[in-house]
């Protein structure tokens, strides 16, 4: 004899929904968590494997750190820099080997339209799917957790920033003939496990940001004869104000290419003794916008400081020089101490 068969009940239905809604909703936020802890952590491999890349190339070239960018052979020379691979002006990431071949494969460009004999930023590829000449082909240089089509592959505008200005400074803003801070060898640095040599880095810009290949430390390194954060600004503009900070909040403050915080507000760090490890920006030295101070900038934005700050929440380049100190805080402390 059959026995008739029982269906559910609404309120049955309504009950096994609701369980599943909130076990959906528990599980949700853990794995998106897990999710952004992965890509810290493969961030984190890259920046060590890039500081591997770092002591091949110390060790290939006198203990000399590689410049940030290297548009001429010496600082008065007439004639652009062009690599082996053809590239003009190459950045400090084409100066690193690796096992995944250069930087930006120089393939779809050897035959560009109208080739001068090299490629640069501008060159258009062809027959190839590569988007511009900017875009890398390795995955070393790139942070999983920087998903932006627009900056994640891009040499200029990509994850990480280099500590030029204390490393590898090869521009030429106070004597034409004489590099900011080039070369830099690693005798020089005292301090191995407390010097930063790459960041993840925000760039110059509002959202992510462009020239990220650069990273600013929390002030402007006078002492290193730097006379400019970032691409855009004018140091005349700056030195000519009387202030603390550079500029107008809502433009200048943007010419600024400080670590970026994109792993749940802690920033991976890469540091000379080839260490890396997540940080946050005031551990990092930075000095931080408030509400009541920056009324127009979120809070918690890295403010550029062209001078140290007395009290609590200086900028300071401690983690950046090369010997754990940053002496011109130390001087303004002590004098007013004083």
């Amino acid at each position: 004899m059959n026995r008739p068969r029982r269906a559910f009940t609404l309120i049955e239905l309504l009950t096994v929904m609701a369980i599943l809604g909130l076990l959906i909703a528990i599980l949700i936020p853990s794995l998106t968590s897990a999710r952004r802890s992965a890509k810290a952590s493969v961030c984190l491999s890259h920046l060590k494997g890039i500081g591997t890349s770092f002591v091949i190339y110390l060790n290939e070239n006198d203990d000399q750190f590689p410049p940030v960018r290297l548009s001429k052979l010496r600082p008065d020379s007439e004639d652009f820099y062009i690599n082996e691979h053809k590239r003009l002006r190459p950045r400090w990431q084409w100066f690193l080997e690796t096992d995944q071949g250069p930087v930006i494969d120089p393939a779809p460009f050897q035959f560009a339209f109208r080739s001068p004999g090299y490629f640069h930023d501008d060159t258009p590829a062809r027959g190839s799917q590569v988007r511009n000449a900017r875009t890398m082909a390795t995955d070393m240089f790139t942070c999983p957790a920087l998903d932006d089509d627009d900056f994640a592959r891009d040499v200029r505008d990509g994850a990480y920033g280099y500590n030029y200005q204390y490393l590898g400074n090869t521009r030429t803003d106070r004597n034409e003939r004489r590099w900011d801070n080039f070369s830099v060898g690693l005798h020089q640095i005292r301090q191995p496990s407390q010097t930063i040599e790459l960041a993840d880095s925000r760039g110059a810009g509002t959202r992510h940001g462009k020239h990220s290949y650069t990273l600013d430390p929390p002030r402007l390194a006078t002492e290193r004869a730097a006379q400019r954060f970032g691409p855009t600004l004018d140091p005349d503009d700056a030195f000519g104000k009387d202030i603390d900070y550079i500029g107008d909040l809502d433009e200048d403050i943007f010419a600024f290419s400080p670590a970026e915080p994109r792993h749940r507000k802690f920033a991976n760090v890469l540091f000379t003794d080839s260490h890396a490890s997540s940080e946050t920006l005031k551990t990092l030295g930075y000095q931080l916008s408030d509400r009541d101070t920056h009324p127009g900038l979120s809070d918690a934005t890295p403010i550029p400081a062209l001078e140290p700050i007395s009290g609590e929440g200086q900028a300071t380049n401690k983690l950046f020089t090369g010997d754990g100190r940053d002496e011109l805080v130390e001087r303004q402390n002590a004098g007013t101490e004083g």
